[in-house]
């Protein structure tokens, strides 16, 4: 019984080695597969959230130099993002109600 034992180990024991080094590799440590696909998926996402701080950004060196250069652009941006208006003039702001 214990010849056999041995026998089928020493028979499969690089097959034995290489299925004990994928695990490791695979599901064991700081850098295994699923830990890397983890990272993969964070890393996609940071990449989303800086393209849209980047277009965020160029709109809002667009509108600082419009307000820099046009007087127009004042008054612009003062009556959407603030709601003011001006003497002769009335304001509605209408709310979408959320379902």
């Amino acid at each position: 019984m214990k010849s056999s034992i041995k026998h089928w180990f020493f028979k499969l024991k690089y097959v034995i080695a290489l299925v004990v080094f994928i695990v490791a590799i695979g599901f064991v440590g700081e850098s295994s597969i699923l830990n890397r696909i983890g990272q993969q998926q964070e890393i996609s996402r940071l990449k989303g959230e800086i393209d849209d701080y980047n277009r965020k950004f160029e709109q809002d060196k667009q509108t600082l130099h419009a307000l820099k250069n046009d007087p127009e652009a004042i008054k612009e941006v003062a009556r959407s993002r603030y709601f003011m208006k001006t003497d002769n003039e009335d304001i509605f702001i209408v709310e979408e109600e959320d379902e």
